[in-house]
């Protein structure tokens, strides 16, 4: 007789969420201090005065996703030449860190320079409308990067982008020093599953972007991971590749509803009905 369990561990939960990126990464050479931070799910209330203060809705693997834990982090070192490097960073914001960027009206001194007195507007041609900073645009940071840049949840107004009028859901894309906009995801599910492709190595938003990888990330990747970088051949910028389409670590948005927020208690895996 078989018995199908609704609730699962809390290991079970972060090994299938990181795709058994934790047990990669742990049997890669040189690899060290694998540290996953292992937090409790978001309250609903949390999440629906979120969406309220900020008059829009969370895409619905997003929800998902902070009710099951509030942000991520998963960070790793790695032995190089004799020292040991803080090379591998993975983080999300925690609800109460999903702070506005800009877009806000600003109630202070009017000659107080804004983000939007700063804003580089491009010549360039792009199918896509790129954020801007003003009150139209909402835009939330999910990572600060480690001060390189700002990747953004981004909500834009129907009326500013003619084009996309069918797609409402915000996008993910990556603010980068100089106050330039690089689109990286259409979702947040296709900007997770990037991240932990990518495995959190230095710089890795930067390879869709004009300027690429630092001479010291790309070392990074030719050591660690030189297969990420092998798209790359034909195709600096790597941006055509449709992420959605890939054959390899598809990520179900259906496991965020796997974790309960009470004690867990473990299951013999042979009373486990295999999926």
């Amino acid at each position: 007789m078989t018995f199908v369990v609704d609730v699962v561990s809390e290991e079970s939960f972060y090994d299938n969420l990181t795709l058994g990126l934790v047990r990669l990464l742990e049997s890669t050479p040189g690899v060290q201090d694998v540290a996953l931070e292992k937090r409790l799910p978001c309250e609903r209330m949390l999440l629906t005065a979120w969406e309220q203060r900020h008059c829009c809705a969370l895409p619905e693997d997003m929800r998902q996703f902070y009710m099951s834990t509030d942000g991520f982090k998963l960070i790793w070192n790695y032995e190089y030449a004799g020292e040991v490097l803080p090379i591998g960073n993975m983080k999300l914001n925690s609800m109460s860190e999903l702070r506005r960027l800009a877009g806000v009206k600003s109630m202070g001194d009017a000659e107080c320079p804004t983000l939007l007195d700063i804003e580089v507007c491009s010549e360039q041609d792009d199918p896509r409308q790129r954020p801007n900073f003003g009150v139209k645009c909402k835009i939330f940071e999910l990572d600060a990067c480690q001060g390189i840049g700002k990747v953004c949840l981004v909500y834009m107004d129907k009326s500013e982008c003619e084009s996309d009028l069918k797609r409402e859901d915000p996008k993910i894309w990556l603010l980068d020093r100089s106050f330039e906009w690089h689109y990286l995801a259409a979702d947040f599910t296709q900007y997770f599953r990037m991240m932990l492709v990518h495995q959190g190595l230095p710089q890795w938003q930067f390879k869709f972007t004009p300027m690429g990888l630092t001479p010291w990330a790309e070392q990074m990747f030719v050591l660690i991971a030189p297969h990420l970088l092998q798209s790359d051949v034909n195709n600096p910028l790597t941006q055509s590749v449709d992420w959605c389409d890939m054959p390899y670590n598809h990520l179900d948005p259906a496991i965020f509803k796997t974790r309960a927020k009470s004690s867990r208690k473990k299951t013999d895996p042979a009373k486990i009905k295999p999926s």
